[in-house]
């Protein structure tokens, strides 16, 4: 056993397919305890959420999601059952009494030395929760723009606090390891990643190329997608949606084909049959630190791959096909059909020099480097 480490996730474990899982079976593989801490309420739901708060209250996982993907018996998932943590009465009594019961009840699993938390939620519930565990090591994993994500406000504060207790700040986007890197003396960019063997399925040549293109998107809709442009494609070309929506899908072609939520494995022999794939993001205050995390899986895939409103996407020059207005996302959609035969082969390169494996090795790294820094510090200080 390496040690011990308690994720405290921004996503339930039901939920589309994130870095927090793959950080958590990955790092479970590789021989460490790992509790994945579903989130801890950050409002209280409006009436589209009752059923999920319900399913919470009651203990039932798979039902709090939106979709149901395939549990590991090495990651133990824990459902803490708190108040949303919004209002004073609220968090004094999630801070007096609930979140201390969620600590003891994860130091009764007798978790071992090292002990690492993995915290992506800047609420005053997450930062008690880390406290009552006594880290060794505390990662501060950021993969959204709390200034200016839609779901959340008011979190600044909060995520300055989480900074003051990190040893060390993960960052997701390049516009978030700059953030992070102006507020923080230890960052590292860890960026999306693929599991390549697995979406080395979703190559697979089409039999018949007769008929209209089939596009596809696959991923939560939700606030960051710009549904009216998926139902302009829908009109112009085939369109598959895979995914749960988050908002009302209405006025679509005929031909549209509705997926909903699938597990995680899935999704490539979902993409086998697919001509070009659609990153469809809004302009929006806090899309400039947004980098998907499905985008070395588009790569992997080996398919041509038309975005909009992803400035994160920039790095990677002409791998994807970048559109600045609905016109230019539409036509690149004809001209990706009869683009370069070179391009697969490099936008596969790129997905192999960023599988799983490559940046768990770089996580693992800097554990090792902060660890070991902390150890020479506190020895330092008692001699």
């Amino acid at each position: 056993m390496k040690g011990s480490i308690v994720i405290i996730s921004s996503v339930h474990w039901h939920f589309t397919w994130q870095r927090h899982h793959d950080i958590a079976s990955g790092l479970a593989d590789r021989g460490y305890q790992v509790v994945f801490v579903e989130p801890l309420p950050k409002r209280w739901p409006g009436p589209e959420s009752w059923q999920r708060v319900a399913a919470r209250l009651t203990g039932n996982g798979r039902e709090a999601g939106s979709c149901v993907q395939s549990e590991s018996a090495a990651v133990q998932l824990l459902s803490p059952r708190l108040l949303p943590d919004a209002g004073r009465i609220p968090q004094w009594m999630n801070r007096r009494f609930f979140v201390p019961g969620i600590g003891r009840k994860v130091d009764r699993l007798g978790l071992a030395r090292p002990l690492i938390v993995i915290n992506y939620l800047p609420t005053g519930a997450s930062l008690t929760l880390q406290q009552c565990l006594r880290p060794d090591l505390a990662v501060y994993d950021c993969v959204a723009d709390w200034l200016n994500d839609p779901y959340a406000r008011g979190l600044e504060q909060l995520e300055k606090e989480l900074l003051g207790q990190a040893d060390v700040v993960f960052a997701d986007s390049p516009y978030l390891y700059e953030r992070m890197r102006s507020l923080h003396r230890h960052v590292l960019q860890v960026m999306p990643a693929v599991h390549f063997e697995l979406f080395d399925q979703a190559r697979r040549k089409k039999t018949s190329m007769a008929g209209r293109p089939l596009c596809a998107y696959f991923g939560s809709i939700g606030a960051s997608i710009d549904v009216a442009l998926l139902r302009r494609v829908s009109h112009h070309y085939l369109l598959r949606l895979i995914g749960p929506p988050r908002v009302k899908l209405e006025g679509f072609g005929p031909q549209t084909e509705f997926i909903g939520a699938v597990v995680h494995e899935r999704i490539p022999q979902l993409l086998a049959d697919v001509d070009v794939l659609l990153l469809p993001y809004r302009r929006a205050a806090h899309m400039p630190a947004v980098i998907p995390a499905k985008t070395f899986e588009c790569l992997a895939a080996g398919k041509p791959t038309v975005a909009i409103g992803l400035d994160s996407l920039a790095q990677f020059g002409d791998l994807f096909y970048r559109c600045q207005t609905e016109e230019a996302f539409l036509a690149a959609i004809e001209a990706a059909i009869k683009e370069d035969p070179a391009l697969p082969t490099r936008r596969l390169q790129c997905a192999r020099e960023n599988s799983w494996q490559q940046r768990l090795d770089q996580i693992e790294a800097a554990f090792t480097l902060r660890l070991t820094e902390r150890h020479q510090g506190a020895a330092r200080h008692s001699g």
